[in-house]
């Protein structure tokens, strides 16, 4: 698709490629896809993407799906409640349902907006793209990315998924589990791994572990250009079902010190979250948040 297409198929539709929504599970390698269950899922990130109401006919060019198949999805979802239907105007658009359901599963799962409180503070702080990843199956997989500065969309895409746990954010999420559960991974990846991938040993995974945890973050070098370096902490508490890893990108080299102030800034801010998050379900009343914890000086 040429430039000036390209650009105005953002304009109209907040998105270039028909699928672009979808990227995220390009590269699964799990099989067993679904169409039907992504396109359920690419019409609620339609909605993400374009925040306004929507045709049939718009919502079907937009994803590239026949029209009948949009037609049927869209009703499907209104009868659901997850969309809401204007008979006026022949247009959907979200239901209030699917906030309610996100904010109960995050209140069930991970202690309320420990998370997004974090991640908004990071991004905040670095003006950086801040990206969460957790343990998906046996996969690492990007779960939200807040764009900074430095986004690029063919890198930083929600949904992506990789196999090698020795990159940062894998790193940081085997930091934050139990040691008997690291040892379980490390000994799948080395039986499992391509050997171009394959950490030196066991041992060495391990060990780096230790070091990850000493050190209150990960690094990894190269992950979208030579010279660039991934950073990562792990989040977690004890209200928290599943831990993650928040992460962004240095500029630097993996051992300089702009890479070590950013990993320190995340570790400061992660652990800052965890007690706040603790304190915040101890005692409903105290708010989440750097304000209340440092108050300003009058």
């Amino acid at each position: 698709m040429g430039t000036a297409a390209s650009t105005a198929r953002r304009a109209e539709f907040g998105f270039e490629e028909p699928n672009e929504l979808l990227r995220g599970v390009t590269n699964d390698r799990s099989g067993g896809v679904v169409k039907s269950s992504l396109r359920v899922l690419s019409v609620l990130e339609y909605f993400q993407a374009n925040p306004r109401p929507a045709r049939t006919t718009e919502i079907s060019r937009a994803l590239a799906i026949p029209n009948s198949s949009a037609d049927d999805i869209l009703k499907t979802l209104v009868r659901t409640g997850y969309l809401a239907f204007d008979p006026r105007q022949k247009v959907y658009l979200p239901s209030y349902r699917i906030v309610t359901l996100a904010r109960r599963l995050e209140g069930s799962f991970f202690g309320g907006t420990a998370v997004s409180d974090l991640m908004d503070e990071v991004h905040r702080r670095t003006g950086l793209t801040v990206w969460l990843c957790m343990q998906n199956d046996r996969w690492v997989q990007c779960s939200a990315i807040i764009p900074g500065s430095d986004f690029h969309a063919g890198v930083h895409v929600e949904g992506f998924t990789d196999y090698d746990w020795s990159t940062a954010a894998g790193m940081a999420l085997l930091s934050g589990k139990p040691q008997e559960v690291v040892v379980e991974i490390a000994k799948r990846m080395f039986r499992t791994e391509p050997p171009a991938r394959r950490t030196a040993s066991v041992t060495a995974l391990l060990d780096k572990v230790r070091s990850v945890r000493k050190q209150g973050y990960a690094t990894s070098r190269g992950f979208s250009a030579e010279g660039v370096t991934a950073v990562a902490a792990s989040f977690q508490s004890k209200f928290m079902r599943v831990s993650v890893a928040v992460g962004l990108i240095s500029a630097a080299p993996e051992e300089s010190s702009g890479t070590a102030a950013l990993g320190a800034t995340l570790r400061q801010i992660a652990t800052r979250h965890q007690r706040l998050a603790e304190l915040h379900r101890a005692n409903d009343d105290l708010p989440i948040s750097p304000e209340w914890e440092f108050p300003r000086q009058q």
